[in-house]
């Protein structure tokens, strides 16, 4: 307390309100109750379990640096223990930060009793015996040393898996304004990218301040400057478009806060008014209104008036000053810092809401729509190059008036990083370097010679197997990921979609330290470049076989492919007698029969190339499938069937049509061997395989790249754009965040002198239709809306 020291003691208490009551208790715990400290961390590693690290104890002496960790989830048996630690700690120290980012708890920075640190030490929660290891990071640009700075872990958007970590104070007392991002790559490595800012102005440079996230948005709350009488404003950052701006201030400083859905809790710490003196006060903001209060500054009012305002007092921070709190027999009211009080026993789940009184308390309920933790971002990526430019804005979901049709505005919510990693051969690394260039690749002036000679591709074809052999008929894949659909044979879409919206690359422009493809079949066929296009990505895969997914389409399938393109481009351009069966076109085939056939993303998105039919109802019908895989024609047994459905089944046209219908575009002879399925097929689909929340899949061509049906449940996604030349279609790849936010990317058709279709097969085997919607684009400049932010 400044200014009276002596005149308040540290403690070691620990305190809990419960929401719903506004009551505070005192624990009262069993165990190794750690020692009085101030300015400690606290982190949450699972429901009704904390753990604290460091912290001073007064007298310019530290706490030991031993993990204490409080356990609340048996009432009658609260404890405090010691956690058993092998090795060397971050030691000593106060003023740091700790977060529990699952599976790691991290402590960053603070004062070791010397000098501020920057230094990062991290404990596997999930692997036993526990160790410390200090962190040592990629690159040389980081944050300062610092202390009494925050951090917290973002969950959604584009900083989804970062430790965020904003100002503090650094060794020669500056305040500090900067905001850093804390990412591990896939391959375990860490690096730190500072936070761009496109609009507004980063907040006042502050120490012992807090901060959460509310979604994707920081909120950076109280703390002091250089002059402690001034409060300073409630700062939001929005890791979406990379923009700050002031919400009204709680005017405190080494306080605690916390979030209840879009209310902001503050409790304690000092009044800038009285800084002497600590307060006992709990304060909400509901963060709903004051960002919307935000976005009406007063009329006339500059930027700085209105920053000004913002750290004044505001009615719309609400003290309670009447909470129901708890009280022991013959005592007063307990709170934080005062008498003890009787822990009230935890209410049952379920239980009613509670009284007008503590309406506030009761979060919003979710959109019938939104049944899941899978979401579809409102905004999409737009790609307007005429050719290899990078010119890539943002639009609404909703203008895009082919896909939008389908799914009302109201609906839009659906509810729902390198190592090689492998044996990268010569070839394989040939392969990529000379094939994956997404802005310098044309083609081959003779359309009858290609890159590899028939031993190298044949190569290529066994090592590649060996890996589909060890892996799972249906893949467990992690976020964040990029999904692409069909691509038949347009190699110049792919590289046009990497060069956009980066590429599998190790070098400039590429993300495969950070990001998983998922690439969903029918990557030959129909096109000019179908060699280049699957030689690519069975390159990639011997490269990155962690990190890099193929799964079959109805394509990759001999009978399929020798009708429609790919074992002539094999036999013109490898030079090879493809009826041989050691031929590489037989080789392509019998890799294509080890291909796994689905994927599912953080258990909640499965992912597939055609669709679940009349006949698909659990996943484990998909991951018992035995391989060699071999496709029946004609279907003759329920197994046969299922496959059939899994490669070849679409949606039905739009969501009122239900069941299981007839599909006379890829059936004409009414066969009903392949089917269309309804809506409602879906919804009982993911509710029997729970808790799975979405469907994508690829197999049709749709006007803007990807399609939504069944209310958002399930997306078609198609890459090649411009089908057979035919078309006019947009591409699209999905990018599912870690938070499962889905982002579709889109690239518009481009003018080419040069036919990438093959004529041929288009005049023996006229293209599939589009899905049947009108075509209704108007996407003009005025309409693309303002340019997007940086990407964290």
């Amino acid at each position: 307390a400044t200014g009276d020291s002596g005149r308040y003691t540290i403690t070691a208490d620990a305190y809990m309100l419960e929401a719903s009551t506004d009551c505070w208790s005192r624990i009262t715990a069993e165990g190794t109750v750690p020692s009085a400290r101030a300015a400690h961390a606290a982190a949450c590693v699972d429901h009704s379990q904390m753990v604290i690290y460091g912290g001073a104890t007064g007298g310019g002496s530290l706490s030991s640096d031993e993990l204490y960790l409080l356990d609340i989830r048996n009432e009658e048996r609260t404890q405090w223990m010691s956690v058993p630690v092998l090795g060397s700690t971050p030691g000593r120290r106060y003023g740091h930060t700790m977060i529990f980012n699952k599976p790691l708890l991290i402590v960053f920075g603070g004062n070791n009793g010397a000098q501020a640190e920057c230094d990062i030490w991290v404990l596997d929660v999930e692997r036993s015996p526990f160790q410390w290891n200090e962190v040592s990071v990629m690159h040389t640009r980081c944050p300062l040393p610092r202390v009494y700075h925050s951090a917290e872990v973002c969950r959604e958007g584009p900083a989804a898996g970062m430790m965020v970590v904003f100002g503090g104070r650094t060794p020669d007392n500056r305040s500090l304004k900067d905001t850093w991002g804390l990412r591990q790559h896939r391959d375990g490595r860490w690096d730190w990218v500072e936070a761009p800012t496109k609009r507004g102005q980063p907040p006042e440079p502050r120490f012992q301040h807090s901060c959460m996230f509310l979604n994707s948005k920081l909120l950076i709350v109280g703390g002091r400057g250089s002059d402690v009488n001034k409060p300073l404003p409630t700062a939001v950052y929005d890791t979406e478009t990379c923009e700050w701006r002031n919400l009204a201030s709680v005017n405190r400083f080494r306080h605690s806060n916390w979030g209840m859905g879009p209310l902001l809790f503050s409790y304690g710490g000092f009044d800038h008014k009285s800084p002497s003196a600590p307060t006992a006060d709990l304060q909400v903001l509901d963060l709903d209104r004051a960002i919307q209060a935000s976005l009406a500054p007063q009329a006339g009012a500059t930027d700085d008036e209105s920053a000004e305002a913002a750290g004044q007092e505001s009615p719309q921070v609400e003290t309670l000053s009447n909470p129901a709190f708890a009280k022991a027999p013959g005592s007063g009211p307990q709170v934080p810092g005062t008498m003890e009080g009787p822990r009230p026993a935890t209410p049952p789940r379920g239980r009613p809401a509670p009284a007008a009184s503590n309406a506030r308390l009761t979060t919003p309920a979710t959109d019938s729509s939104a049944t899941g933790d899978v979401r579809v971002s409102p905004q999409v990526f737009v790609s307007l190059e005429k050719d290899f430019t990078h010119l890539v804005k943002k639009v609404n979901i909703e203008t895009l008036e082919d896909e939008g049709r389908k799914i009302q505005a109201s609906n839009v919510m659906a509810n729902i990083a390198t190592g090689s990693g492998g044996a990268a051969s010569g070839v394989s690394t040939f392969v990529i370097e000379n094939l994956l260039q997404p802005t310098t690749w044309q083609p081959d002036p003779d359309p009858n010679r290609f890159l590899l000679h028939a031993s190298e591709v044949s190569q290529l074809c066994d090592q590649v197997l060996e890996i589909f052999k060890s892996q799972d008929m249906l893949l467990r894949l992690r976020a964040p990921i990029k999904v692409y659909g069909d691509i038949h044979g347009q190699y110049l879409d792919l590289m046009r979609l990497f060069a956009r919206y980066k590429a599998p690359l190790e070098a400039e422009n590429g993300d495969i330290d950070s990001m998983d493809y998922l690439f969903l079949g029918d990557f030959v066929d129909r096109g000019s470049y179908s060699l280049e296009t699957v030689c690519l990505l069975f390159a990639l895969k011997v490269r990155y076989p962690s990190q890099i997914h193929l799964i079959r389409g109805n394509h990759e399938d001999p009978t399929i492919n020798a009708i429609y393109g790919f074992r002539d481009e094999c036999r013109r351009r490898l030079k090879e007698e493809t009826e041989d069966p050691d031929s590489c076109w037989n080789k392509f085939n019998r890799a294509f029969e080890y291909l796994p056939v689905g994927a599912i993303i953080e258990e909640r998105i499965l992912c597939l190339h055609g669709g679940i039919g009349g006949s698909l109802n659990v996943t484990s019908e998909i991951a018992s499938m035995q391989r060699p895989l071999h496709v029946a024609q004609i279907p003759q047994t329920p197994f046969e069937q299922r496959i059939t459905d899994l490669l070849w089944s679409d949606p039905s046209d739009n969501d009122s049509i239900t069941g299981v219908t007839l599909n006379e575009t890829r059936d004409p002879d009414g066969t009903g061997r392949i089917v269309k399925f309804g809506p409602d097929r879906v919804e009982e689909f993911l509710r029997r395989n729970e808790p799975l929340s979405m469907i994508i899949r690829a197999h049709e061509c749709v006007m803007d790249g990807f399609e939504r049906f069944a209310n958002g449940r399930l997306i078609t996604v198609f890459s090649a754009t411009d089908y057979c030349g035919h078309h006019k279609n947009a591409g699209a790849l999905l990018f599912v965040r870690r938070d499962l936010t889905i982002v579709p990317k889109l690239i518009y058709p481009v003018e080419r002198t040069l036919n990438t279709w093959d004529p041929m097969i288009l005049q023996q085997r006229p293209p599939t239709p589009p899905r049947p919607v009108p075509r209704a684009r108007r996407l003009g400049e005025d309409e693309l809306g303002q340019q997007g932010g940086g990407e964290w």
